[in-house]
Parts: C-alpha cells; structure tokens; sequence
C-alpha cells in the first residue's frame, strides 16, 4: 500500500425478502425439491418459475422426488457468494427426475474422478449460507 492509498473495509447488511421464492429456499433448506409445473403445457421447471417460460402460463407448486443425474459439472477452488472461505467446490447441472430442465448445483461428498452421468440426490445443508440458493446441494445416490 502506498502513502496515497488508504484501505477502507466495508461490510453491508440487510434484510433480503424472498418473495414468490419463499417456499423454494424453504424446501432446499430441508432437501426436498418445489418444482412449479405449467398449468397450461404441463412441463414442470425446477427451480419453479411463476409463469412458464414456454407459453406463459401460470406454473403451480409441485414436488418431486428430488433424485437426478449430473448432466454436466465443473471443479474449481472458490468462494461462494457472501461467504468468506475458499475451498474446493464442485458446480453440478442436474437433469431432475420429473423436470423439464437441469438444475444448478453443488456437488456433496463425491470421491470420483468424473461426476457426470452420477445418480445423485438432493439433500439438506448444515450451517449457514451466504444465500438461499446455495442450499442447492446434491449428493451421490449408493447403487442397490
């Protein structure tokens, strides 16, 4: 730092509504999975959307299973949004079982050398998180 520098730290906080949301972050908090489905074409989005990004329609809340395949990942040292510790995370899209689309995520316990094609299950998270989404945590699924 030079003498014309002065290193001012600052920290922000407040009170994040969660709107239409609020049921979603509740569930993956809980590992289970609100997907919405459209009352109109019947395709089913997890997360849930409002209104179908399709053809408009109003989507319902509605439950799945939670189980999914890895589509596709991504392994990288980082720190997650809102948080202050780098480590060693493993970025999932997940093809869910009863969905229409893949879902992002992270990756749990995983001993492998290559997650896609994975059957895993989503599950709930111990701790805080710097944001809801980051509930959003799958974990291999034991064959048998």
């Amino acid at each position: 730092m030079s003498d014309s520098t002065i290193r001012l730290d600052l920290r922000l906080g407040y009170d994040h509504g969660s709107g239409a949301l609020s049921d979603y972050f509740r569930a993956l908090a809980e590992g289970r999975a609100l997907a919405g489905r459209c009352g109109t074409c019947g395709r089913t989005w997890f997360p849930p959307h409002a209104r179908c990004p399709e053809d408009g329609g109003t989507c319902k809340p509605v439950n799945l299973d939670g189980h999914g395949v890895v589509v596709s990942e991504t392994r990288t040292r980082t720190r997650l949004p809102f948080t202050d510790q780098d480590r060693e995370v493993t970025f999932v899209l997940v093809a869910m079982a009863g969905a229409d689309n893949a879902a992002f995520g992270r990756l749990k316990n995983f001993s492998g050398t290559n997650a896609t094609g994975e059957r895993v299950q989503l599950v709930a998270v111990a701790g805080p998180l710097g944001h809801p989404a980051q509930a959003a945590v799958f974990q291999p699924v034991e064959d048998g």
